[in-house]
């Protein structure tokens, strides 16, 4: 056989080089696709991090006017760092006395680990002191402020891009005290993919808010931005994120239950931004603290307890689900001295009060206990101590005990409550007054000027107490001497009831002398600070000017002095007695209201200030009956006593 064919060997050295070469062309091949591998890798992470530094949010902190006080925000959102092979942080894992598992945890040393460890901090999260602010200034030194952003492809989304900003607290100093916190805000992009994003802006923004949020469109006028960074007010303390300078109010899980307060002045930060990637699988990584699944503080009851991360979360890998949940607005507290914001202030307190109750009774279960047994006791004694039997309401000049002028005016009331009702809607009026005059104030150029310079310090606590507190207590007199002048009729029909009320508008000029001089006066005095003493004693020597204007027909300034000359000498039982009745009013009133905030959750403001004016409606004209039989009680005494001084002989 002849032909290139013909010789084996050459056949075997042609095999030989054919495969030499394939093998060449795959393995440069294969090289050549695992460089381009990595190259497209870290393109895709230098777009999400060029992304996620354009629209990076500003932070706007409420300022603290010193250390340790906790009138403004005390933290900063940090790096998780910190708190890194930190030798005074403990990992500890579930069981009995949460045995230490080691000191100085690293990120490695966290990876893998489940809900079983938890982390804990020096300090006692449910007693804080300073510590945790004094450890917090100390393992950060001079660290900038930092975030983490998180940049999202839902798959079942795929034309939607989400970016994720994750702000770090070292201790949640609120009503649910906890060490570590995690907030943040999420960024909506409709875009298929992270090129794409860049080269749009954003169709809404999420601000995290406890368990729920608040979302607005990227052109909505309540998000303020520099360019394409949105601005975050944090709550103090809390650090809810809003979009406004203001006091917010919470009533349920999505809102927070308490109060939140991101009203300045305010300390602008811009922190640095650090990206995460979806998981990490290498425990050598520097991220790979993102591999914990359990707590990030202290293991505590309830709400007290430490967060997870926001790997844990769902919202982590599907953000579509948690954007579309989000609220569209948040409740502003109203400002003044309306009935609403006087029960909305309460609400604050309640629920401050009872988280503090249940730290004070999970740390010192016997103090709260005599506490409780002590308020039992002295309640118990002041109402053994007076008499409680029916007397009648008629004549008003009569001796009466403390019990039997609240039993009589009862009585009184139960028989014509419409007739008290149609006398107690003048607070309906008085308190449009008040929140409108509240309002206007803002816009006299002095008043205004200073109320912008002070922000929400004791100037506006101030003008808010003179102008909401001043119509409040003009109705108040009001419905006193139509109270007062009903009574003395000894009739309880709607025609005596008109005639009361005319009575009291032909003595207009004399109740509101009366009223301005002794507001003025008291309102001088209590605003003085030092002169607070006397301003309360003028304030109880006051409390029979409606009935001297009503009942004697005194004038304004001789009003002031004969409820003086009924006051002394029964200064203490006029003022138990008059804080007894405005305590039966206010505590009644605050609780329907504090009821309705809760279980009417939805209600809009307007709707919530016109029904608790309604309680207060029905509730006032009682207190002012009460109030009439107590001059009753004082004026007969005085008189009698009176009488009974001998008469000088010249």
């Amino acid at each position: 056989m002849t032909g290139p064919l013909a010789d084996p060997r050459r056949v075997l050295r042609s095999i030989i080089a054919l495969t030499v070469v394939l093998v060449a062309v795959l393995g440069a091949t294969a090289s050549a696709v695992g460089a381009q591998a990595p190259a497209q890798q870290r393109s895709q992470d230098e777009l999400r991090q060029q992304l996620a530094e354009r629209f990076a949010p500003i932070m706007m902190l409420k300022q603290q006017e010193e250390a340790c006080s906790t009138d403004g925000e005390q933290y900063r959102p940090g790096s998780i760092d910190i708190v890194l092979d930190n030798p005074e942080i403990a990992l500890r894992q579930v069981g009995r006395s949460d045995p230490v598992v080691k000191r100085a945890p690293s990120a490695a040393d966290l990876f893998g680990l489940g809900e079983g460890f938890f982390l804990d901090f020096p300090g006692n999260s449910l007693t804080p002191g300073c510590i945790y602010e004094r450890d917090f200034r100390k393992y950060t030194g001079d660290r900038p402020a930092t975030i983490y952003a998180h940049v999202v492809r839902q798959p079942d989304e795929p034309d939607l891009v989400f970016v994720q900003y994750w702000f770090y607290w070292y201790y949640n100093d609120w009503n649910n005290k906890h060490e570590s916190d995690w907030e943040g805000i999420t960024l909506k992009f409709e875009a298929s993919s992270v090129q794409e994003a860049l080269e749009t802006q954003p169709v809404a923004v999420g601000f995290s808010q406890h368990e729920g949020g608040e979302r607005a469109d990227w052109d909505d006028s309540k998000l303020e931005r520099e360019g394409d960074r949105p601005i975050v007010y944090s709550s103090a303390g809390s650090h809810a994120s809003y979009y406004g300078s203001a006091p917010y109010l919470g009533r349920a899980a999505s809102e927070g239950f308490g109060c939140d307060d991101t009203t300045g002045p305010s300390e602008r930060l811009d922190p640095e931004v650090v990206l995460l990637p979806d998981s990490v699988t290498d425990p050598n990584d520097p991220l790979a603290w993102l591999g914990f699944n359990g707590r990030w503080g202290e293991r505590q009851e309830g709400p007290f307890n430490g967060p997870t991360g926001p790997n844990v979360k769902d919202r982590w890998l599907e953000p579509a689900p948690w954007f579309d949940e989000l609220r569209s607005s948040s409740v502003v507290i109203p400002t003044g001295d309306s009935q609403a914001a006087s029960v909305i202030a309460v609400f604050c307190a309640v629920v401050e009060g009872g988280s503090k109750t249940l730290v004070d009774l999970s740390v010192s279960p016997v103090q709260v206990a005599v506490t409780l047994i002590i308020a039992a006791w002295s309640i118990s004694f002041l109402v053994k101590r007076t008499d409680w039997s029916l007397v009648a309401a008629t004549p008003i000049r009569q001796r009466r005990r403390a019990g039997q002028i609240i039993r009589a005016a009862a009585a009184v009331y139960r028989s014509g409550p419409l007739v008290f009702v149609l006398f107690g809607l003048v607070y309906i009026p008085a308190a449009i007054v008040s929140g409108t005059l509240a309002w206007l104030v803002e816009f006299i150029p002095l008043v205004g000027g200073l109320l912008s310079l002070s922000g929400s310090g004791a100037a506006n606590l101030l003008v808010a107490l003179l102008v909401g507190s001043g119509a409040n207590l003009a109705a108040f007199m009001v419905v006193n001497s139509m109270v007062a002048d009903h009574l003395r009729t000894g009739q309880r029909g709607l025609d005596t009831a008109k005639a009361s009320m005319q009575q009291t508008w032909q003595r207009r000029a004399a109740l509101g002398s009366g009223f301005v001089r002794s507001y003025l006066i008291v309102a001088v005095l209590l605003a003085s600070v030092i002169g607070i003493p006397w301003g309360i004693r003028q304030l109880v020597r006051y409390q029979f000017i409606a009935q001297a204007v009503t009942l004697e027909d005194r004038t304004g300034p001789a009003s002031l002095t004969r409820s003086t000359e009924l006051v002394r000498g029964r200064w203490l039982h006029t003022a138990i007695v008059s804080i007894a009745l405005t305590g039966m009013v206010v505590v009644s009133g605050t609780v329907v209201g504090v009821v309705l905030l809760v279980l009417v959750s939805g209600i809009p403001l307007w709707l919530f200030s016109g029904l608790v004016s309604i309680v207060y409606a029905v509730l006032v004209p009682l207190a002012a009956i009460a109030l009439t039989l107590l001059y009753g009680d004082a004026a007969e005494e005085h008189d009698a006593t009176q009488l009974d001084e001998p008469v000088a002989v010249a």
